[in-house]
């Protein structure tokens, strides 16, 4: 689910939206809306929000004084000093716009909702107001973005407001956790409330926090996948006002950003997975099975001669979970010192073991494909430079960073070469290059070569078929009828991975000094 609030997407999988509440700590001056305004922009704030009410259109005039706010003027007398010139609406949008912000105001009567259409990119529904049913009407009508608060509200009364605007015809909505108390305490922000809301109400969900901590509330909400937070803001707490005291300063709405954007960068996309820093590790550091002395051709296999060890460089051999399968078994050929034991290396009763499933016999991943960028210089170097890589590679050898930095960055200005990044839900899992010219091959010419590299984590699955068609898909939609790929003989995993993916094998040539397997795929227009 997702909206947009100006020129921002909102919702899942984006940035979590910040909005400074200036409401009416402007204290009647436009100079001092002003300065709140790009006080906001530069804590990295992403809108700011007023309110826009009328005395008379929210208490009579007999409402009496305020317990809360300890004051003897009356309420009445207190709102009709914060009212906000409607005058000023334009200017402080435009100024909001300048600098990078979406405007936002709350409106309290019908009439403002008028008031405010032609100038907030979303409207904001106060907690006090989600049983004011012709208000409700009012901003469903109005066609704009909506956002909630619920404070002082039962979850049935909550879930009626929401079916209200929902029956309106309104489908942009967050909603917003929020105890309507000034300051809140902390053991009443109720945070986890939000994803009750979300789960049951089927709407996305964020914080309205007035709590006096200015981050902590917010990062948790953030952290729980809250959507949007919005706290008040003020340029000092000691300003007159019912409004500043449990406002934050400046130096707090940072905090809040800051913490909002770390929070949900611990937060992640929310899944169990081997993030893209663990790879070289987990294949140096897993497990495989390897001869700890030399072997030779039938000899016995044992614990005096093989054992489950850390891969290191050394390549990767069978899992650790074959031991009992391997100790028993007798050598099928020489084998040196510290190498890895394959399947075709052990023979049971005269039998080769039958290596693990074809992981390309799984469910295809669905695989998008970006264009590689200068960001992924690195990604590409680790993957590269991965040892079951450099067994595969018609270039043996390490590869340094510097001649790698030079050769990827020259790569990305050749008109004749492309590279892509494959994507598995936003992750990277592969690495594709195609050297010649993308259009149609012409007759008896050798069509574009294809090379892949998929990443260490992810080569078991499908990743690497499901990579290969994807790119099937792009040549075959700029026209090439045809493209070709050069595996080396003994490369068993990458020769099932393009069989899979429905290249054949044309013979043998010669390229760049190595003896290699020409595979070709041919392409067809329903591929696009």
């Amino acid at each position: 689910m997702r909206l947009k609030i100006w020129t921002e997407d909102v919702g899942d999988g984006c940035p979590c939206f910040v909005v400074a509440e200036i409401g009416s700590n402007h204290n009647g001056s436009l100079e001092r809306a002003r300065e709140m305004v790009a006080m906001a922009a530069d804590a990295g704030a992403d809108a700011v929000k007023f309110q826009t009410f009328r005395a008379s259109r929210l208490y009579p005039r007999t409402a009496g004084t305020s317990d809360y706010l300890g004051l003897e003027t009356p309420i009445y007398d207190i709102i009709e000093a914060m009212e906000m010139p409607e005058e000023w609406l334009a200017e402080l949008a435009a100024l909001s716009h300048d600098l990078g912000l979406a405007f936002l105001s709350s409106p309290f009567h019908e009439e403002a909702v008028g008031v405010l259409a032609p100038h907030v990119d979303a409207m904001k529904v106060a907690s006090y107001e989600m049983t004011h049913e012709p208000l409700l009407d009012a901003v469903a009508a109005s066609g704009k973005p909506l956002v909630m608060s619920c404070g002082a509200s039962t979850f049935e009364e909550t879930a009626h407001a929401v079916r209200r605007l929902q029956a309106k015809g309104v489908r942009d909505l967050v909603l917003l956790q929020c105890t309507a108390a000034y300051p809140s305490p902390p053991e009443s922000i109720e945070v986890g409330a939000l994803v009750e809301l979300r789960e049951r109400l089927g709407v996305l969900t964020g914080l309205s926090d007035h709590s006096e901590d200015p981050a902590a509330a917010p990062a948790v909400a953030a952290s729980l996948g809250a959507v949007l937070v919005e706290k008040h803001v003020t340029m000092s707490k000691s300003l007159p006002g019912p409004d500043h005291a449990f406002a934050i300063e400046p130096d707090g709405l940072a905090a809040l950003v800051r913490a909002v954007r770390e929070a949900e960068t611990l937060r992640g996309r929310g899944r169990k997975r081997v993030h893209p820093v663990e790879e070289e590790l987990r294949t140096f550091a897993r497990r495989s099975i390897f001869t700890t002395r030399a072997i030779v051709a039938g000899e016995a296999l044992s614990r005096a001669n093989v054992d489950v060890l850390r891969q290191g460089k050394a390549g990767v051999g069978l899992a650790p979970r074959r031991i009992d399968e391997v100790i028993g078994g007798r050598a099928a050929r020489d084998l040196a010192e510290g190498a890895p034991v394959s399947p075709g290396d052990v023979l049971v009763e005269g039998v080769a073991l039958i290596p693990d499933p074809d992981p390309d016999a799984r469910v295809t991943p669905t695989i998008d494909l970006r264009p590689a960028e200068e960001r992924d210089l690195g990604l590409v170097w680790a993957w590269a430079n991965d040892a079951g890589a450099r067994l595969a590679s018609l270039v043996p050898g390490a590869i340094p960073y510097s001649s790698h930095v030079e050769w990827f960055r020259s790569a990305l200005a050749d008109p004749d070469r492309r590279m892509w990044i494959a994507e598995e839900s936003g992750d990277p899992v592969a690495f594709l290059r195609l050297d010649g010219a993308l259009a149609v091959s012409l007759e008896g010419a050798d069509p574009p070569e294809v090379s892949l590299n998929v990443a260490p984590t992810r080569r078991t699955g499908g990743v690497g078929r499901a990579a290969l068609e994807a790119l099937a898909a792009e040549c075959a939609s700029a026209g090439a009828t045809r493209i070709g790929a050069a595996l080396l003989e003994g490369n068993q995993p990458s020769r099932r991975c393009f069989e899979a993916a429905g290249f054949r094998r044309e013979g043998r040539r010669t390229l760049r000094g190595v003896e290699v397997d020409w595979y070709v795929l041919e392409l067809s227009p329903e591929r696009a």
